[in-house]
């Protein structure tokens, strides 16, 4: 999940890439024209990231996405005394990143980013090892196969995009506001297995959605602090020119 949060800051940053060649020292308002042209751009963008999850960039180091498959990955979770959480995944497989519905706009006059991005159908299975408490006393662990279907999982956020004075790209903010329609889930293993197991798989179907609500500025804060610092690494490497050559734009 933190490599699709970075890559929603290269969204935003490959946006401005695709619209204004060099950083203007007073950013103006845009007329008519020139707004239509802007969102005609982004919206193309949007079908160019669409691709680019597809076939990933090992230069910039994006991987592929549309699936995501992945040996192993490292979780931990904090979400404010609710739940704290560390997990291998392994052999984890993701796909449906790619069919997402989504809109992209840039606020010239303060180079603010905001997206909106709706997965319909999104499909995760692989093998995991976790260990966590829930209310700080709860154990909670397991360790087996897990397949989970999150629905109509919608990601709406702003994004920050700020030049360095060395001439290179810098992502100073990242918000994100997640919401879920549902959750379907079958994860085997968990407290020893058996009818433990399966309630608790009734319990986190149900759970998932209210917390992204009730902890809104704790997700908030995950997002950001994964999402940045792996942007960041790639952004610091990367001018505008960069940009251009990394996001083929229509003529």
């Amino acid at each position: 999940m933190s490599r699709f949060f970075a890559l929603v800051a290269l969204f935003v940053v490959a946006s401005n890439a695709a619209t204004i060649p060099h950083q203007p020292s007073r950013p103006e308002a845009l007329a008519p024209e020139q707004r239509a042209t802007l969102d005609e751009a982004l919206a193309q963008l949007l079908e160019n990231i669409r691709e680019l999850l597809r076939t990933g960039d090992p230069e910039r180091g994006i991987p592929v996405m549309a699936p995501l498959q992945t040996d192993r990955l490292d979780v931990d979770l904090s979400l404010g005394g609710l739940l704290d959480f560390t997990a291998i995944l392994r052999n984890l497989f993701v796909d449906g990143l790619d069919r997402f519905q989504g809109t992209l706009t840039l606020n010239v006059m303060q180079m603010e980013f905001r997206y909106d991005f709706l997965f319909p159908d999104v499909i995760a299975r692989g093998h995991y090892d976790a260990n966590g408490r829930l209310f700080g006393l709860i154990p909670v662990f397991g360790l087996g196969n897990f397949h989970v279907a999150p629905r109509d999982l919608r990601i709406q956020g702003t994004a920050l995009l700020r030049q360095l004075p060395s001439g290179y790209l810098h992502m100073p903010e990242l918000k994100a506001n997640v919401r879920l329609g549902s959750l379907q889930n079958n994860i085997e293993g968990m407290l020893l297995g058996g009818e433990l197991s399966d309630l608790l798989n009734v319990v986190i179907q149900d759970l998932i959605p209210s917390v992204l609500i009730n902890f809104a500025p704790e997700v908030t804060d995950i997002i950001s602090r994964v999402g940045i610092p792996i942007a960041d690494s790639v952004l610091n490497t990367m001018t505008l020119e960069d940009l251009f050559a990394l996001i083929p734009m229509q003529q």
